[in-house]
């Protein structure tokens, strides 16, 4: 099984994509019967869409931040 889930961790889109994960597998298990759970399976993933794209912004401002810094570098060095 998974690793245990403390109930005072913050909700992350890591935690997300592992319940999602797991309610796949659940969906999938319980066959036609599944279409009972796809409310909280949509749920889950509604949740998550902004939190990735928070984390790709936040990944496109390391990145320019670490260009400037570069191109600062290089420019002190001229």
């Amino acid at each position: 099984m998974g690793r245990p889930v403390k109930p005072n961790e913050p909700v992350t889109a890591e935690r997300i994509e592992r319940a999602l994960d797991k309610l796949a597998e659940i969906i999938v298990f319980l066959g036609d019967d599944g279409v009972e759970v796809l409310p909280i399976y949509e749920r889950l993933e509604m949740e998550l869409e902004p939190m990735k794209q928070l984390e790709a912004k936040m990944d496109e401002i390391r990145a320019r931040a670490a260009r400037s810094k570069l191109r600062r570098q290089h420019k002190d060095r001229s």
